[in-house]
Formats: structure tokens, C-alpha cells, sequence
């Protein structure tokens, strides 16, 4: 068999990744943006992301970048690929191709500070961020959705709960997602059905009746990759 070799028009194509990470902050889906230091796009908000490095795992590289541009140390709770972004355009520097992940980071995760070569980092509404640089709004749009998707067939929306919670902060976390609210019976009574969750034992006092917690039912899968 003979040796390939390229083709003298190949194009030559860098690789790297974004990272769309999300938390719940006071009942509202926040992501994680960074302000670029340098050109292009410099002093506008991005996703986290970066260069794929030589010898270097794609999910290697997403921790990494988000870990160096935003100085969160946590694992996230759930880090998945969901898309591939490749348009010729995309990138004024030239032919990038970006595979895209999906984070969700711990419940409390809030202090954030800028590194690496932005100028800072924070949180924004997920639904309703500032204007992105490069196809950001579209990978940020695409993931929001992946998020949606996943509510329907996957435990994804406890990941982004401590391990005991209410069923009207469970709702909260979908209706978020969402961004529209939910009927509160056909909810619990949906949800209850599906035999993912479990009463704790304990309540939570506050105003009113002290709430029931509930936890993730033993032998219920987080959500898979």
C-alpha cells in the first residue's frame, strides 16, 4: 500500500474548542463568558475556548481551557461534545473547525475571575446574552437546545441541583431551561412517575409548611454522556 500524502490544495485546517458551561443562578440559567484580550474580536464576549494542543484528548482540552480562562477548578458535572462547527468563515484567522462541548457546573458555582489572555470572566442569561463574538450565538443557541433535548430522555436536570432539593426548585430548573413555565401538577405527577427521584426523609423549613426534599432514586443513572 502505497504512503498518503495530501493533495497540494488541501486546506490547512486548525483545530480547536468552545465550551458552553452552565449553572443555575437564583432560579435562572447562567453561562459562563469570557471577555477576549486579544484580536480578534478583542474586548467582546465569547465562550471559553481554545487551541487543541498536540497529543491532547478533546474533553482534556475543554477542561483546560475553561480552567485557564475562567479560573473554575471544579469539574463539571457533566461535559459532553454535542457539535462540530466548521464554516470556512468562522473564524477571520482562518479555516478553524470547533467541536463544541456542554458543561454543567456544580451547584454554587459562582465566583468567577478572568486568565490566561481575557480581560474577565461572569455569568449572563443563558437565554438572553450580550452580542458573541465569532459564531458564538450559534453554538450558545445549539446548546440551549441540546440542554432542552435532554430534559425529554436524560436526568440532566439534576446534575445542575444539590444533592437534596424540592420539587418546586426541580421545576425551576426546567421551566429555566426552558424558558416558559409548566403546569406544577402535570409536573410533579410526570415526574414522580418516572421513578428518578426519592423522598430524602427530610424537610426544609421556610415559610408555610416545611417542604419535602427529595434525591436522586438509588439506581437512577445520572445523565449520560
Amino acid at each position: 500500500m502505497g504512503t498518503l500524502s495530501l493533495p497540494p490544495q488541501a486546506t490547512q485546517v486548525g483545530l480547536a474548542v468552545d465550551v458552553a458551561a452552565f449553572a443555575m443562578h437564583a432560579g435562572e440559567l447562567r453561562v459562563l463568558l469570557v471577555q477576549r484580550g486579544e484580536l480578534p474580536h478583542a474586548r467582546d464576549w465569547a465562550l471559553p475556548g481554545g487551541f487543541v494542543q498536540p497529543g491532547e484528548a478533546l474533553h482534556e482540552a475543554a477542561l483546560r481551557e475553561l480552567r485557564t480562562e475562567t479560573t473554575v477548578e471544579l469539574e463539571p458535572r457533566h461535559l459532553e461534545q454535542f457539535y462540530t462547527f466548521g464554516e470556512p468563515s468562522r473564524d477571520p484567522r482562518g479555516r478553524i473547525v470547533s467541536v463544541a462541548h456542554l458543561a454543567v457546573l456544580p451547584h454554587g458555582t459562582v465566583r468567577v475571575t478572568g486568565g490566561g489572555h481575557t480581560l474577565g470572566a461572569d455569568w449572563f442569561p443563558a437565554h438572553r446574552p450580550p452580542r458573541l463574538a465569532f459564531d458564538h450565538a450559534l453554538i450558545l443557541d445549539r446548546a440551549i437546545k441540546r440542554l432542552q433535548i435532554r430534559l425529554e430522555y436524560a436526568n440532566l436536570a439534576l446534575e445542575f441541583l444539590p444533592d437534596t432539593f424540592t420539587l418546586p426548585e426541580l421545576q425551576g430548573v426546567y421551566e429555566a431551561i426552558l424558558d416558559r413555565q409548566l403546569d406544577k401538577r402535570n409536573f410533579r405527577k410526570r415526574l414522580l412517575a418516572q421513578g428518578i427521584l426519592a423522598p430524602s426523609g427530610e424537610r426544609r423549613s421556610g415559610v408555610g409548611r416545611p417542604a419535602q426534599l427529595y434525591r436522586r432514586a438509588k439506581g437512577a443513572k445520572a445523565a449520560a454522556l
